[in-house]
């Protein structure tokens, strides 16, 4: 694609400008967005609507449960990601991340702080505390790995406390 020219008389598209019109979105969004600013989108937006940021995720992004949470297990790519969403609201009438603290370890981004749920058959709340790490590579998110404790996920980064 070559860039669009300006036809008013005595202007010119500055050279260093029109290589932009060939790059793909996603590394003009990579280079636009840290990945510390889109793993706090990843938050905000599932906060909002109990759903990750499609248009974000990569569609081979792999979501690995801790082995003690309610939903363990490992679930890859959009599919499966819609797996874990549908068992989500399946159980919990609200799920919620709470974030104390966030750990730029370069290509992915430590969170922690806590899970505030509500059962939804119970209707009893709960909260848990609880980490994860996203990584994020040409401005999309390819992995997600929760963690029940603070302590597990800041190993795991290693990074002990």
């Amino acid at each position: 694609m070559t860039a669009p020219r300006d036809t008013r008389p005595g202007w010119q598209s500055p050279p260093e400008l029109l290589f932009l019109y060939d790059l793909p979105l996603r590394g003009i969004l990579s280079n636009a967005m840290s990945n510390m600013e889109i793993a706090k989108r990843f938050v905000d937006h599932w906060n909002e609507t109990a759903e990750p940021p499609w248009d974000e995720l990569d569609h081979d992004a792999v979501f690995v449960i801790d082995p003690g949470s309610f939903l363990a297990g490992t679930y890859r790519a959009h599919d499966g990601i819609r797996t874990l969403m549908r068992l989500t609201a399946e159980i919990f009438d609200e799920f919620r991340y709470e974030i104390d603290e966030w750990i730029d370890l370069g290509e992915s981004i430590l969170a922690l702080g806590r899970i505030r749920a509500r059962g939804g058959q119970s209707g009893a709340t709960g909260m848990q505390s609880g980490a994860f790490v996203i990584q994020v590579r040409d401005g999309m998110i390819v992995s997600y790995r929760s963690y029940l404790s603070r302590e597990a996920a800041l190993e795991a980064a290693g990074l002990r406390e």
